[in-house]
């Protein structure tokens, strides 16, 4: 049996690259801070890597990009809203067309807390180790977890021991674990 299939989404970065108008690149390239050097290090040990933007939806951490200057936080929960379920549309097709087996979430409350409403309709196990790692106490603490390679996703041999090494599988309200 091969080992599972793992998607890392992982929130975009309030700090940018100064582009020249007109200007893209890769959006993994982007965003410069400390923070995100870390997720995106994690991003690249797994098998597909996303990056949620506030402008751009979800987006393929190889995509060119431009500049922008809109977070969630300055959105309205409408416009929050809508935000999700598009991300959550597209994600949806990301993970069966790629035949995934989990998707990790990185990133902080705001971003991730958008789109947990959405986590049932997802067709993987839900894992968001910088909200249910009982370690993760904060940004510097998930930096640290970004960076240790016993997390990354090509250390899994199989779906049962996800929760294990990345981290404990999404609960609902309701209880039920989201695919683990």
């Amino acid at each position: 049996m091969d080992r599972p299939k793992v998607c890392a989404v992982v929130s975009c970065g309030a700090t940018k690259r100064d582009l020249e108008p007109g200007e893209a690149i890769e959006a993994r390239l982007l965003y410069d801070s400390s923070v995100h050097t870390c997720k995106d290090r994690y991003g690249r040990h797994s098998d597909g890597y996303y990056i949620m933007s506030a402008e751009f939806g979800l987006v393929h951490h190889a995509t060119e990009i431009s500049t922008y200057d809109k977070t969630l936080e300055n959105m309205t929960d409408c416009e929050r809203k809508a935000w999700a379920s598009k991300v959550t549309r597209a994600l949806q097709d990301v993970l069966s067309d790629g035949d995934f087996d989990a998707v990790v979430f990185i990133g902080g409350k705001t971003y991730v807390g958008a789109l947990e409403p959405h986590f049932d309709r997802l067709p993987v196990a839900v894992l968001t180790p910088w909200q249910t790692d009982d370690w993760v106490t904060g940004v510097g603490r998930g930096m640290a977890w970004c960076n240790d390679e016993s997390h990354w996703p090509e250390h899994i041999d199989t779906l049962e021991e996800i929760g294990e090494i990345v981290s404990p599988a999404f609960e609902s309200d309701a209880g039920s674990e989201q695919g683990v």
